[in-house]
């Protein structure tokens, strides 16, 4: 009996710390904005406020995204991109998470490039506008273009996408287009030609040749590829046994350490998010460990596993502070040029010069490296206990600023913000001891600012070949003046948006690809039939199959015939949490298309 109640309280003890330290999210379940020029906002999904973007922004599901003279790339997966032109506004309605793996996007106004290079299932990618839904059926390059008077246009690149409206659902193959209008198909889809570029044209095709670059040697888990090439231009990898190869970033001064240049940021499904200002800093400090050496100074060692930072906490009412974590999952401790990664003792040394401190008001500053403690100040820190367990406080909110940003338009901001209260005995964590575990292995001044780069000049063109211009501004407004209603729209067609479910049409389960569509020949403009190698033959390139990863775009006029329009080829952890990281299987880079404005044929 005494066996069998120590047992009970056992469990009782031990499953409410598995459960809080559960966590929802996968890999793909934040977004990064890996690209972007001139102006772009984001509005959170929990904030009414909105505030500029920068290199490296996470995105998650409820997040609104808008540009206006600029232009912005989301990476949302292994392989696959969203890019945004001017003047154009989105909804991340759905990212993956634990048990649903979709991607839901709703595009409000202006035109977006869809660029999938691995789609694990079919439909599991959306995107939806206030005219009609698209569920993805296979890899491939996809452009949809929205006016603010509600008619949508979509055309296909390569690859194969199902649209729902409200007279049912409708195939649209490679080198076809479809206008739909309040939810009705115009007519059945047609042929397009592709017959010169407009400047969106030419940028998603820059991005998709810069994207597509894959180095010879790969270092990296097959679920992090994308940042093979990113990675290669910023440094250098070294093999260091035991850990294999790891990557030592260029131009780093003696000064640096992990998680100081940058800011955390607040997200609702992740908590405490680390936004660095590196431009290599996505991969670096949301997957993997960092050590210190002598020989390299500071280096990173990949690991497959996403988190919103691997760092240990500890706080009280009056501080912050936060180090990296090591291989071997305990924070990092550096003195007198010795690098500690196990265990050290009861308290943390307030010398280390892997840790950094601020003041409680400043856990939200906009560039943490200028407001860290230093020297003589952390003195007084000299009974730290870093904890593995996440910041348990998060942002209150503030009132709401009104700018104005250009002519006409605002930009409502959040006024300041405070943290939420921490009791006195509310501290970091007491010491723990914990058994060395193991990882699955797989250059200039290092204040990066976040800076915008300038934005694109030049005459104003026309982007959809259409009757009517788009609408020259974008809308922002509460995270409620798009959710249930389109500005323009009259009360009979607001109606109907509301009859239909909460992502827009549903698709026809009649409409299933399997293997048929995913081997089915898209006509003869389609990937591999006989157009489509003339194309490559007088374009230069080479045919390749499906998923070949070194591909690449061509950029320039394309010529095609009059049926259709050929393009060129194209586990999860919280901050701080432990145990082994493991690979969470191998995606096959998918090639990458290019895209041309066209012409009706």
């Amino acid at each position: 009996m005494k066996r069998l109640f120590g047992t009970l309280l056992v469990l009782l003890l031990v499953f409410p710390l598995l459960a809080e330290e559960e966590t929802n999210y996968t890999n793909d379940s934040v977004a990064r904005l890996s690209h972007l020029t001139g102006n772009t906002f984001i509005q959170r999904a929990s904030d009414i406020g909105f505030e500029e973007c920068v290199l490296n922004t996470p995105i998650t599901e409820g997040d609104r995204l808008g540009t206006t003279d600029g232009r912005a790339e989301v990476h949302f997966g292994r392989g696959n991109y969203v890019r945004l032109d001017n003047e154009t506004k989105i909804d991340m309605l759905n990212l993956p998470k634990k048990g649903d793996d979709s991607v839901r996007i709703r595009v409000w106004a202006g035109h977006v490039y869809l660029d999938i290079a691995n789609l694990a299932k079919e439909k599991t990618i959306e995107i939806h506008t206030a005219d009609t839904s698209f569920y993805v059926l296979d890899e491939g390059l996809y452009r949809v273009d929205v006016n603010e008077n509600r008619d949508t246009e979509v055309l296909v690149f390569r690859g194969l996408l199902e649209a729902a409206g409200e007279g049912g659902s409708i195939l649209i193959k490679a080198g076809q287009r479809l206008e739909a209008v309040e939810g009705r198909f115009d007519s059945r889809p047609s042929q397009f030609v592709a017959a010169a570029s407009d400047t969106f044209d030419r940028w998603n095709d820059t991005r998709n040749t810069e994207v597509s670059k894959r180095l010879v040697k790969k270092y990296l888990p097959d679920e992090m590829e994308d940042f093979e090439y990113e990675l290669g231009q910023y440094g250098d990898w070294v093999n260091l046994p035991p850990y294999g190869y790891v990557w030592v970033p260029g131009g780093v001064d003696a000064g640096w350490r992990p998680y100081s240049n940058g800011r955390w940021t607040w997200l609702p499904l992740t908590g405490w998010t680390w936004l660095p200002y590196e431009p290599w800093g996505w991969a670096t400090f949301h997957y993997g460990r960092w050590h210190w050496g002598a020989d390299f100074g500071w280096y990173w060692i990949p690991t497959s596993m996403w988190g919103p930072a691997w760092v240990d906490w500890w706080w009280d009412n009056d501080y912050f502070a936060w180090a990296p974590l090591s291989y071997w999952g305990y924070p990092v401790v550096i003195i007198n040029g010795t690098f500690y990664g196990h265990h050290y003792g009861d308290y943390y040394p307030y010398n280390s010069h892997a840790l950094t401190v601020v003041h409680r008001d400043q856990l939200r500053a906009r560039n943490l490296s200028e407001v860290a403690l230093r020297g003589d100040s952390l003195k007084g820190l000299s009974r730290m206990s870093l904890s593995n367990r996440s910041l348990e406080v998060r942002p209150l909110g503030g009132r709401t600023l009104v700018q104005p940003i250009e002519g006409r338009k605002v930009l409502l901001r959040p006024g300041e913000k405070s943290l939420g209260s921490v009791q006195e005995n509310d501290r970091g964590g007491e010491p723990r001891k914990l058994p060395p575990q193991s990882l699955d292995k797989g250059k200039g001044d290092t204040k990066v600012e976040p800076k915008s780069a300038k934005p694109v000049t030049g005459v104003k063109e026309k982007k959809v070949p259409k009757k009517d211009e788009m609408s020259s501004s974008i809308r922002f407004g509460s995270p409620w003046d798009g959710a249930g209603s389109v500005p323009g729209m009259n009360e009979e067609s607001e109606s109907l948006i509301t009859r239909r479910s909460a992502y827009g049409y549903p698709a026809s389960p009649a409409i299933h690809s399997g293997e048929s569509i995913r081997d089915y020949d898209y006509g003869p403009t389609g990937k591999g039939s006989f157009l489509d190698r003339i194309f490559r033959s007088f374009s230069g390139e080479n045919y390749s199959p499906r998923n070949d990863s070194s591909s690449s775009s061509s950029s320039g006029s394309r010529i095609s015939s009059k049926s259709g329009s050929s393009s060129s080829a194209k586990g999860t952890s919280s901050s701080g949490s432990r145990g082994s990281v493991s690979s969470r299987g191998s995606s096959s880079s998918g090639s990458h298309s290019s895209g041309s404005i066209r012409k009706k044929s």
